[in-house]
């Protein structure tokens, strides 16, 4: 069965055809679509399997798409300088940077998101807007060139819809933006198009810029092969290739929840041992029944003794396989982890991680080598906004001209194995490359004359190797 979020990707298809026949053709990738909702549906803990493990998820892959935000989004800085337009553009920009690595979540859930900025009120605000929100119709091998983006918003009671195509032409330098708008008492049809007055917000139908030389919107996916669909411009998932093993784990999960609400203690009570009472319906009806004891309903249940040799009760307490299935949980897990690209113990327990050293640190540098291709491809993506944001601050006339560079920071902290290299470095001073200052320096962030203080005295066991 495809989900309604399948079923409102096929429809906004639909719509580009009838609405925009201009529209250049675009291959509908329908492996793609149906597993970017696929993607999502188990992203927002609604996955395909839900029935068959009781409805017990662990939404894994949530956690899985937090995390390489968090990666990426840990030390991030960036701040665009060198004039008074430099300031303005920092301050839109900072519209974006304040909210990314929440929107980075979702994205690495789906697979790839769009920044696309839009001026109001002589501000320039963002639209970010996964891949399972719009559809390219153009692309080079550079990234998407051209997209349909919608959106829609609830107003007294009606539903506002708009239909926004993008486009870049490289050859004529230009970038056009078409719009259409619809009012419907349903979220999910259409309704009536109406004009860009109607819809509010003060939208042009047809705006055109000359002279730029790329899109006027920018597009992040996530920087791993598409094995689903290879010519599609769009990206998968992180979790794209564990999908199958979040199934496994949520099915042993539930095996082990059941583990406890099947062994639980329970006392089987022969009848004859229970008080007696009289319940009485509100038909006035009366009948006999066993009272059990009170507070006590899920610990008894009863029994009706046949021969009279048999005992008056017996208590179930069976032995608990709990730590095996919690071992074949974490197991899972771990596989989880290195489908995805994850270091070892990210999100299963790091205490039982029955793995070699250098097994561990293979696994720690995958996970560095991931974030670091994100980040990279994140800059790209960030840039490209940037320009954009350059080009409607000239269209529009919100800034003087003036020129602009960017600054970004992402930081070491998380990306490098500080073992290895304090390893390096220790080595690099015995083989005497650097000096024991220069190590100081870098290990404690102290100045030359403070490392200085810091070597022991002659008489003194050097930590380097040496007196």
């Amino acid at each position: 069965m495809k989900s309604r979020k399948y079923n409102i990707l096929i429809w906004l298809r639909s719509l580009v055809k009838r609405i925009m026949p201009d529209t250049p053709d675009s291959t509908s990738y329908e492996d793609i679509d149906t597993a970017i909702a696929n993607w999502q549906d188990i992203y927002t803990g609604n996955p395909p399997w839900l029935k068959k493990c009781h409805y017990k998820t662990l939404n894994l892959s949530a956690g899985i798409a937090s995390e390489f935000a968090r990666l990426m989004m840990v030390e991030f800085e960036s701040e665009i300088t060198g004039s008074k337009r430099a300031d303005y553009i920092n301050k839109q920009y900072h519209n974006l940077t304040k909210i990314l690595r929440t929107k980075l979540e979702s994205a690495c859930a789906v697979g790839g998101i769009a920044f696309k900025p839009y001026v109001q009120n002589g501000a320039i605000m963002v639209d970010c807007i996964t891949q399972d929100r719009f559809i390219p119709i153009s692309y080079t091998s550079q990234g998407i060139t051209g997209a349909v983006f919608v959106s829609q918003e609830a107003r007294s009671g009606k539903f506002y819809t708009r239909l926004e195509k993008q486009i870049y032409d490289g050859q004529k330098r230009t970038h056009t933006i078409e719009s259409h708008f619809f009012v419907s008492n349903n979220r999910e049809r259409l309704g009536t198009e109406i004009s860009g007055d109607d819809y509010g917000g003060d939208i042009e139908p047809y705006i055109q810029f000359n002279d730029v030389d790329r899109p006027l919107f920018a597009f992040w996916r996530v920087p791993f092969a598409n094995q689903i669909s290879p010519d599609s411009p769009l990206g998968v998932s992180v979790f794209s290739r564990a999908v199958n093993l979040l199934e496994e784990v949520d099915l042993q999960w539930d095996r082990y929840l059941w583990e406890y609400k099947g062994g639980t203690l329970a006392v089987h009570a022969s009848e004859a041992l229970l008080r007696q009472r009289t319940v009485t319906t509100e038909n006035g009806v009366s009948y006999n029944t066993k009272e059990l004891p009170e507070s006590r309903d899920r610990l008894f249940q009863t029994f009706s003794a046949g021969d009279p040799q048999d005992p008056m009760y017996k208590v179930f307490s069976p032995a608990l396989r709990d730590e095996q299935y919690a071992n074949g949980v974490d197991k899972i897990i771990r596989k989880i982890e290195f489908a995805c690209s994850l270091a070892y113990g990210t999100i299963s327990d790091p205490q039982n991680v029955d793995k070699t050293a250098e097994e561990i640190r293979s696994s720690k540098q995958r996970s560095y080598a991931t974030v670091c291709d994100m980040q990279q491809s994140l800059q790209t993506a960030l840039e490209d906004y940037i320009y954009a944001l350059n080009e409607y601050t000239t269209a529009c006339n919100l800034a003087p001209v003036g020129d602009y560079e960017v600054q970004f920071n992402w930081g070491d902290g998380v990306l490098e194995d500080s073992d290895k290299e304090q390893a390096i470095r220790l080595q690099e001073v015995n083989s005497g490359i650097i000096t024991k200052e220069n190590y100081l320096e870098w290990r404690y962030g102290v100045t030359e004359e403070q490392a200085k203080e810091m070597i022991p005295k002659s008489d003194v066991t050097d930590p380097f190797g040496g007196r």
